[in-house]
């Protein structure tokens, strides 16, 4: 048996509306599903990524109840050669990117309106295709 990849991530936002125009807005992401108040789901390439207001998770009854506290961390595939653009994208929009060198290449770091840390960055920082 072996894993053959992360079908889905998520973050925590207690504001969600403020999370979909970052993550739709900002970031492209589809948006296509949502429940007012508890989640928003994106497709992000072969996944979803899904962003959980953690005062409605933490009180399931059908579910474990999950959430977080504090910023936690997500990392996007992008082309590296679509950093720069990426970039510009961001700062236009009023976020303050941070870049990172790592030893197979480079990646940008940038805050979502929760405080949560957002990575863009290729696959070959990992050194996968």
């Amino acid at each position: 048996m072996r894993i053959a990849g992360v079908l889905e991530t998520c973050l925590y936002a207690a504001d969600l509306e403020a999370a979909r125009g970052f993550y739709q807005g900002v970031l492209g992401l589809e948006l296509f599903a949502e429940e007012p108040g508890r989640h928003l789901f994106f497709r992000a390439g072969d996944g979803v990524f899904l962003v959980f207001n953690p005062q409605a998770t933490l009180q399931e009854s059908s579910l474990p109840p999950h959430g977080a506290e504090g910023a936690v961390h997500v990392c996007f595939r992008v082309p590296a050669e679509a950093l720069e653009a990426w970039a510009e994208r961001l700062q236009a929009h009023g976020h303050k990117v941070t870049w990172a060198q790592w030893p197979r290449g480079r990646s940008l770091y940038v805050r979502d309106p929760a405080g949560n840390l957002v990575e863009l960055a290729p696959a070959a920082i990992w050194g996968l295709g």
